[in-house]
């Protein structure tokens, strides 16, 4: 702001003033103005670093598992006596090369894990799991943990223990760390598992999970160092155990995720050791009976679709089971009809003419009669729709062992209908692996393609019976493949094991979801499909139904 005159003193002490404040407050709007775009640069910096971060610990996974793949791949098939007869020399030195890659593998892990745990990327798959089944199966892995000292592993289990409801693989992590660590601190006597049912301090019901060993203890000092990361309790260069110091930060990580507890229960030198943590009990809900619902009664649900045969097909379904489902194949009246019938539920097509799905549902959501009314998306996939129609019969994370590969294509081949396999894998070393592992066995007959674009054309040259694919490829990813594969109606049912040495996203295992995990496909349409997602969706309604009323 400039303001001047050609005569002295042309400006009055209140005009000074005033125009001192607006300049005062200009300044100050000024400074505000610069500070926000600073802030704003800011931020977008964050969020670039954020992005190269996760494309780094994206790198880093599939760059280190991948030559890892190959060294205990390998090592394993030398062991296993595949590539003909070893000596005892070369047995032990294998044996070496064998436990080594595994150490670094662990080791790799651990850092990946605990960068996605900081960097906010560490996503949880729930899932109803059996602890005693789980421990079981821990127990029978960490033999090999013990195989050398005169140590047992045994369990205290009760019976008629409830379901959690937890990420098993992580869970599975949990309790195979502390078990590894019970058997570097214990020379001989016993590693016990234990479970049993608790109260949390919030006075809530938990599964808690003992892991106690004979070991040479911790000294009271030394426990402020547990579960800190890079921490052990003998940091000193003559330590006789190795490892990062990551294995019990993490685990604290994945419980506390699990809304659970970790921690020491209990040590004393030369006696052992107690570690535990707890999982939450999921709070049963009281079982709502199937009501005697008589013809006139009947749950309606309003089934909103311009193909009036698909309707007929819900109706044909769904009344046997209770339901009244009455037909709408104008959508332009779907408020209309929805205010008047007042619908338990709502089926909705998306690919409709005139008006589509998604302007129905705005339309539903934003009239207060009808905008607590559940919708439930019922709709075509197009071709061309992707990220709904990608589906993988089973996945490997690299690195994988021999048993792990057969163990995938026996569930794949249970009818034994698999003969001739195509193996897709840009990298050398790894086809050459998958197809050792595969030969050793005598059944298949195999091929390779070492690109996404080779391996499509030898698919449409000669059909195979299953592909075996790798995801990441740099012409054509395993993505795009299992796209073009799901998309053609004479190959869309040809069984693919995808193998990578990168750990999916959860957009990414969406994408490998079975066929229309989110959306009912209509030219799959099946009655148990149809059945499980609306009854699935119905059953979630009238239960919130019945706690609100309640």
């Amino acid at each position: 702001m400039d303001i001047q005159s050609n005569h002295q003193n042309a400006f009055a002490p209140n005009d000074v003033a005033v125009l001192q404040i607006l300049a005062d407050q200009i300044a100050v709007a000024i400074d505000n103005a610069q500070a926000y775009e600073l802030t704003q640069k800011a931020i977008l910096e964050m969020q670039e670093v954020d992005r190269l971060k996760s494309q780094f610990l994206a790198n880093m996974s599939h760059e280190l598992r991948t030559p890892l793949n190959s060294i205990i791949g390998f090592s394993r098939v030398i062991l296993k006596g595949i590539d003909g007869p070893i000596n005892d020399i070369q047995t032990q030195d294998l044996t070496a090369i064998y436990n080594s890659g595994q150490h670094l593998l662990n080791l790799i892990n651990d850092i990946l894990d605990l960068s996605k745990i900081e960097a906010g990327k560490m996503e949880l798959s729930f899932a109803d799991v059996d602890l005693n089944d789980l421990v079981n199966s821990v127990l029978s892995t960490a033999i090999g943990l013990v195989k050398d000292k005169p140590i047992k592993l045994q369990h205290n289990l009760p019976v008629n223990l409830p379901l959690i409801y937890a990420d098993p693989t992580r869970v599975r992590q949990v309790l195979l760390n502390l078990i590894s660590n019970a058997a570097k601190f214990t020379d001989e006597g016993s590693i016990t598992v234990e479970l049993s049912t608790v109260t949390s301090p919030e006075d809530r019901p938990e599964v808690m999970v003992a892991v106690v060993d004979t070991g040479a203890g911790i000294a009271e000092e030394d426990t402020v160092k547990l579960f800190q990361p890079f921490s052990q309790v003998d940091d000193s260069p003559t330590r006789k155990t190795g490892g990062t110091g990551l294995g019990l930060s993490i685990c604290r990580s994945f419980i506390e995720m699990h809304g659970g507890r970790i921690g020491l229960l209990r040590s004393e030198i030369g006696v052992g050791s107690t570690f535990f943590f707890t999982l939450p009990i999921p709070v049963k809900e009281i079982p709502i009976p199937a009501p005697e619902i008589d013809s006139d009664e009947k749950a309606v649900i309003l089934s909103i679709d311009d193909d009036a045969q698909v309707i007929s097909l819900y109706q044909r379904y769904l009344s046997p089971h209770g339901y009244s489902v009455v037909p709408l194949t104008d959508p332009k009246q779907a408020v209309e009809e929805a205010r008047k019938i007042k619908p338990l539920a709502i089926t909705l097509d998306i690919m409709m003419p005139e008006k589509d799905g998604w302007s129905v549902l705005h339309d539903l959501k934003n009239d207060p009669e009808t905008r607590q009314i559940p919708v439930i998306i019922c709709s075509i996939l197009e071709q061309e729709e992707k990220g709904f129609s990608l589906g993988a019969s089973d996945y490997l994370t690299k690195p994988f062992l021999h048993e792990d590969l057969i163990a995938a294509i026996s569930r794949l081949n249970r009818d034994e209908t698999i003969h001739n396999i195509l193996i897709i894998d840009d990298d050398p070393d790894d086809q050459r692996l998958v197809q050792k592992m595969l030969e050793d066995s005598g059944k298949f007959q195999l091929t390779t393609a070492n690109s996404g674009a080779s391996g499509w054309d030898a698919i449409q040259q000669n059909r195979p019976d299953a592909v075996i694919m790798d995801l990441f490829m740099p012409d054509m990813d395993g993505f795009t493949l299992l796209s073009k594969l799901r998309s053609d109606p004479d190959l869309r049912s040809l069984p693919v094991l995808v193998i990578s040495g990168v750990d999916l996203t959860a957009e990414q295992h969406a994408q490998l979801a079975e066929f229309g995990q989110q959306l009912l496909t209509k030219g799959y349409l099946r009655e148990s499909e149809l059945l499980d997602h609306l009854e699935g969706a119905l059953h979630k309604l009238r239960s919130t139904n019945h706690e609100k009323e309640a």
